[in-house]
């Protein structure tokens, strides 16, 4: 008696009284999860690396120095550099303008795309997933991804609803300005552009060929200008064991499996490949059985033109190391396709009287996703996290006039940003795989009596220590050794006759190198 009560009772409350505070509780924390903490955590690696260039006197200066970041989104921190200064809070102000705004349009989009269930529970994984959550606030262009890519696609359904000229020309001057911020909307204009073609009536087909005109002209305009330049042979090495590997059948499945496997353990955490992708296969026959094909051309499309340049060498796919950050713009829709699955799978359950089964799936699924790691990851985001400040302020107290400092290969773009002294007696490091790692330059002027050791970006604090050993050999004794997450200050103390006298050649700051987990989860 009583649960049939509950359950008329509950059938009886209007559902605007459950979804509208819902939709509000589950935007309002996403919102502060994003803003939380902007500029506590100390930049890595690649986040100094924009901020150096972003810090450069102009913008020409800017570009030269920013190599591979998107000109727009490069301008853009330059110009916010120059008005609000170049604190960390300042220079990710725009990643989590785009945080914020995926998180906005996402509702929308995913309301023309699936049930007003199905889009809330789409809503509430993008709002805490940890992986969205760091990229709103890390200086990176991978926010933007994410942003562009659910903006052009709801522009495009709009388009469904109100084919006017102005909705024609917003979703032109979108994907001729996304091309600047973001380098992934190469693959989805095309898929864009295919879905209006099936989509819209054939009278409006002439306006899509039109658009597709400008969008190719504004891409052939920016890699004239910029993404020509910004091709890095480096990069492309770095990159290579992520092409596909069309050796032999065995070889490529084995290499796709493996991506797939990165794929869900990057974006649905380490159990991700056990509940993503059945979900991921649940929601596509759901959608196929609804005739609702555009949410799967919009989530397969790209993914699949991102698999073609892979196998072009020019794009990682579903990368090693954390470069499936680089496939952040097929994540929203990634959560949506999986909760119309998740949707659909408790709607059969329910339907069928299996009240346990159905409550049983919905526990697994929320046991599997770990919410209580997800609120303090979001809150306080480990992946990444390198905190160098804290050393370099303790050696810029403790450094002698006469003292060497020798910075860590990809510890140099931090340093530079947070060091606020003479650079005279810096060294420059170079990476433990540098065949002429093992080398420092010449005393000048006398002998220094100590060395200060920093790193960061690293993966043990072992091997650190003996990279450091190596590189200075029996003369040096350490002395001290002070830690913080992701990072290590070494001090040691001379205690032999001169060094030979070799010099190396300074190092230019790196980006990216090898993976550097912090001692917990990292998005690798």
């Amino acid at each position: 008696m009583v649960p049939g009560t509950l359950q008329r009772l509950w059938s009886q409350i209007p559902s605007r009284y459950l979804f509208g505070p819902a939709f509000l509780l589950i935007f309002g924390l996403g919102a502060f999860f994003r803003v939380h903490d902007l500029g506590g955590r100390n930049l890595w690696t690649d986040e100094a690396w924009v901020a150096l260039a972003a810090l450069q006197g102009t913008p020409q200066a800017a570009l030269a120095a920013g190599q591979s970041t998107p000109p727009l989104y490069l301008l853009s921190v330059w110009a916010l550099a120059q008005i609000g200064g170049g604190s960390e809070a300042v220079l990710r102000s725009l990643s989590l303008f785009f945080g914020l705004g995926t998180l906005v349009l996402f509702w929308p989009l995913a309301r023309s795309l699936a049930s007003r269930s199905a889009a809330l529970l789409g809503l509430c994984v993008v709002a805490f997933s940890p992986v969205m959550v760091y990229y709103a606030k890390e200086l990176k262009q991978y926010s933007g991804d994410a942003f562009f890519a659910v903006l052009i696609f709801l522009l495009v359904e709009r388009l469904r609803r109100a084919d006017g000229k102005w909705a024609w020309l917003t979703l032109a001057v979108a994907g001729v300005l996304g091309l600047g911020f973001s380098h992934a909307l190469v693959f989805i204009l095309p898929v864009a552009l295919v879905g209006m073609w099936f989509i819209l009536p054939p009278p409006r087909r002439w306006r899509v060929a039109l658009v597709g005109a400008v969008w190719a002209a504004a891409f052939a305009a920016w890699y004239l200008l910029f993404l020509r330049r910004q091709v890095e042979p480096n990069l492309v090495s770095y990159w290579a064991q992520d092409f596909p590997d069309f050796s032999g059948l065995g070889a490529f499945l084995w290499w796709l499996g493996a991506a797939v496997y990165r794929y869900f353990w990057y974006f649905c955490g380490p159990r991700g490949i056990y509940w993503g992708l059945p979900l991921l296969v649940a929601g596509i026959v759901a959608l196929s059985r609804q005739g609702a094909g555009r949410l799967i051309l919009y989530l397969g499309g790209p993914l699949l033109l991102a698999f073609g340049a892979a196998a072009l060498h020019r794009y990682p796919f579903m990368a090693h190391y954390g470069g499936n950050r680089l496939m952040l713009f097929s994540a929203p829709l990634l959560y949506l396709v999986a909760a119309v699955g998740l949707m659909s799978l408790l709607t059969w359950l329910w339907h069928q009287r299996q009240r346990v089964a159905t409550l049983a799936l919905a526990a697994v699924i929320l046991l599997a996703v770990n919410p209580r790691g997800m609120i303090g990851e979001s809150l306080y985001p480990l992946n990444n996290r390198e905190e160098i400040q804290p050393l370099v302020a303790y050696l810029q107290k403790q450094i002698r006039p006469r003292d060497w400092v020798y910075v860590y290969y990809f510890a140099i773009p931090p340093f530079k940003y947070y060091f606020h002294g003479s650079e005279k007696r810096v060294c420059w490091g170079k990476s433990f795989d540098d065949p002429d790692q093992y080398e420092l330059p010449a005393p000048e002027n006398g002998h220094p009596r100590r060395l200060w050791f920093i790193a960061s970006h690293i993966n043990s604090l072992a091997e650190v220590r003996g990279f450091a050993r190596e590189l200075l050999g029996t003369e040096w004794r350490e002395v001290s050794c002070l830690t913080r997450t992701g990072a290590v200050l070494f001090c040691f103390k001379w205690q032999g006759p001169q060094l030979a006298k070799t010099r190396t050649s300074l190092a230019v700051p790196g980006e990216s190198g090898p993976p550097a987990p912090s001692p917990g989860k990292a998005y690798r």
